[in-house]
């Protein structure tokens, strides 16, 4: 994940990350699915799919703490 890619998540509001963190999950999903179904190209795409998760998850749990 690039720097940028962390930068732009910072600006989004909580809605915003909470609605980009349940896209990502799906999208995980449907990846898990067709690397079991088929053999995939990228395989590396899952992991970035999760860091991605993860990131979006640490920057709305410091938005929340920071309303707090």
């Amino acid at each position: 994940m690039k720097r940028k890619d962390i930068t732009s998540m910072h600006q989004m509001n909580e809605s915003e990350l909470t609605k980009a963190v349940a896209e990502t999950k799906d999208k995980l999903a449907q990846l898990l699915i067709t690397r079991y179904s088929k053999q995939s190209k990228n395989v590396r795409e899952t992991r970035e799919l999760r860091k991605k998760i993860a990131v979006a998850r640490t920057i709305l749990h410091e938005k929340e703490l920071k309303h707090e």
